[in-house]
Formats: structure tokens, C-alpha cells, sequence
């Protein structure tokens, strides 16, 4: 038996595909991938770092929300809340700040208050934790509704309960 031929059809398919995996990557891949500095083959796109430089700024931090918001950020500040971002709950800087008088996004569902308060064995014990909703107001001295929402108890800028 001679496999000779096969061997060498097979050789030729395997060099025509690898071939074609180079030809079509030259086509796919951009030219700055893989290239940092002088550094070459890392997993990076040299380009991108520009490209995001150049994209307008999202997400700001609450120091710019204090600029025109001194009384709401003086009761963050002073509240339980002080470590987290205006842009958790309000949303990006931009959809409020182009120039226009709309007001920031928030949302004061349960759903979001509970991202970061359900109950998680993994958080500190000491951490607010709600594992049952009606049974955190009942505990509190309320009367649980339907469609009930946190900020109907707790300031959500300083809450001190």
C-alpha cells in the first residue's frame, strides 16, 4: 500500500489552511494590536489607549456633583452614605450635565437599595442587611404595603436608621 499521495494531499490542505489563517488575520487584526512602546506581542491594542482618552468623561465622582449640589452633598457627607458615589444611585454625570436643567436619574426601587443591603452572608455582620422586607418595617415600628419603598423610611442621601 502506498499512502504517499494521501500524505501529500493531506501536507498541502494543512499548509493551505494555515496560509489562509495568516492571510485572513493580516485582514481581521488591526495593525497597533499586539504593539506597546517598544514592547511587541502583548495582548493590547497600542491604538486603544487613545481612543479611549479621547471619549467624553461618564463617570466624574461626587466632587463634581458638589460643585452645584452643596446642600445635598453637605447631608451625603454627614450620612451613612458618604462612601458611596453620587453615580451609584443618580447615573452618569453627563445625562444630567449637558448644559441642560434636567434632573439626575435615581432610582429608589428596592431592587437597587438591595444590591448592595440584601442580606449576603459574605457582607459584615454589622452591615445593614434586609433579608425579608416586610419583616425589616414591621421590625422598625412600620406598617408593611405592597410597592413599599425604602426611601419612604430612610433619606437615601443620609439615613440614619
Amino acid at each position: 500500500m502506498n499512502h504517499t499521495s494521501h500524505i501529500i494531499r493531506f501536507a498541502v490542505v494543512l499548509v493551505a489552511v494555515i496560509a489562509g489563517f495568516f492571510i485572513l488575520r493580516g485582514f481581521l487584526v488591526p495593525d497597533s494590536f499586539g504593539v506597546q512602546g517598544d514592547y511587541k506581542y502583548g495582548y493590547h491594542r497600542g491604538a486603544s489607549d487613545a481612543e479611549q482618552a479621547a471619549l467624553p468623561a461618564l463617570y466624574t465622582g461626587s466632587k463634581k456633583c458638589a460643585q452645584c449640589h452643596a446642600a445635598e452633598t453637605a447631608e451625603w457627607q454627614a450620612g451613612k452614605h458618604a462612601g458611596v458615589e453620587c453615580e451609584t444611585c443618580h447615573g452618569n454625570w453627563q445625562a444630567h450635565n449637558n448644559n441642560t436643567k434636567d434632573k439626575a436619574g435615581k432610582d429608589s426601587s428596592i431592587e437597587a437599595c438591595l444590591l448592595c443591603h440584601g442580606e449576603v452572608e459574605a457582607r459584615p455582620a454589622d452591615f445593614p442587611q434586609i433579608a425579608d422586607m416586610k419583616k425589616h418595617v414591621e421590625d422598625g415600628g412600620g406598617a408593611y404595603e405592597k410597592g413599599m419603598l425604602c426611601v419612604a423610611c430612610h433619606s437615601a442621601h443620609s439615613p440614619q436608621q
